[in-house]
């Protein structure tokens, strides 16, 4: 069964894929589980007209393998041209199309979730880009633009499933964002009806109560995968039965930070670190206080001197 780790825009880059992947390998004992990792979204509008502005979304190592590079736009010429490069310098085991971000900025685009609104034109785009790249082809996409678009999203995925190795399927409408229950049984739906040859991975809110949940579990093993997103930003170990000790987070921390720095430049990693200081801290005593600390710091010595504190 897959384990897929979801692709976030400035969290899922190669230091912190590193880091999942690491774990994943030290401490999983299923040796039915397998672990999935997507890059960052990467603008195919970014990589026409900018494309020093979004390379690093690009750096990987050979050994986060397998990985999964996804793209997003709204225009079919760049979005061919982009695969079609990323296709032939980059060694990624397939190339995604993101259809179900509901981030304004994206959809403003007319990409991420607006590619649900005119689903035989995204149905063009998706049968193109399978054809025009010799990896596989995968979506990500969600249960539909609004409650009522529901019936015809499950056809739009069918489908889609033609032309697709893998089919994510965040379980929210666009209209719900990243709120509201998940339609877990639109999935399994899906899964009952999509080509044989495509695999179903379920995403939406799934937490380390929820992996607990027996009857959670049961509905899972009918697909062929989950994808963890916001779940998995301050807990790198959601993926393994194990929970690591304070010491074992700290030491997780600065290599987390290292990997930042090693890729980009110190000052920047340093500050932009801070988000994930706030989850990485959440359960420890006097956080807020430390949290307040580590704003202030600019350079590794700085914040390895109050992770040693702690």
């Amino acid at each position: 069964m897959i384990w897929a780790l979801a692709p976030m825009d400035g969290i899922t880059d190669t230091a912190y894929r590193q880091i999942v992947k690491e774990i994943f390998d030290k401490y999983n004992t299923n040796k039915n589980r397998e672990l999935l990792l997507f890059t960052e979204f990467v603008s195919s509008d970014g990589f026409v007209h900018n494309f020093d502005g979004i390379k690093n979304h690009l750096i990987y190592e050979e050994k986060e393998k397998p990985l999964i590079c996804q793209i997003f736009g709204s225009n079919l010429q760049k979005l061919i041209y982009t695969a079609q490069e990323i296709d032939k310098n980059y060694d990624f085991d397939a190339i995604e199309l993101n259809i179900g971000c509901p981030a304004p900025k994206i959809m403003r685009l007319g990409a991420g979730s607006a590619l649900m609104i005119d689903k035989g034109n995204t149905l063009e785009i998706i049968k193109t880009l399978s054809k025009v790249v010799k990896r596989p082809f995968t979506i990500k996409t969600r249960a539909g633009v609004n409650e009522e678009d529901k019936e015809k999203q499950k056809k739009f995925i069918i489908k889609a499933s033609e032309y697709c190795s893998i089919i994510s399927i965040h379980a929210r409408t666009m209209k719900q964002e990243h709120s509201g229950e998940t339609d877990i049984d639109f999935v399994l739906d899906v899964k009952n009806k999509v080509s044989p040859n495509c695999k179903i991975i379920f995403n939406g809110w799934i937490t380390e109560e929820k992996l607990q949940d027996k009857d959670f579990m049961v509905k899972m093993n009918k697909l062929d995968g989950l994808m963890i997103g916001q779940g998995a930003i301050w807990n790198p170990w959601i993926f393994v039965d194990y929970k690591p000790s304070w010491e074992e987070k700290k030491e997780t921390i600065l290599k987390h930070l290292k990997l930042n720095i090693k890729y980009k430049w110190e000052r920047t990693w340093v500050i932009e670190f801070r988000k994930f200081i706030w989850t990485y801290t959440k359960w420890i005593d006097n956080a807020s206080k430390y949290r307040v600390e580590f704003m202030k710091v600019d350079n590794f010595r700085d914040f390895k001197n109050i992770i040693d504190k702690i």
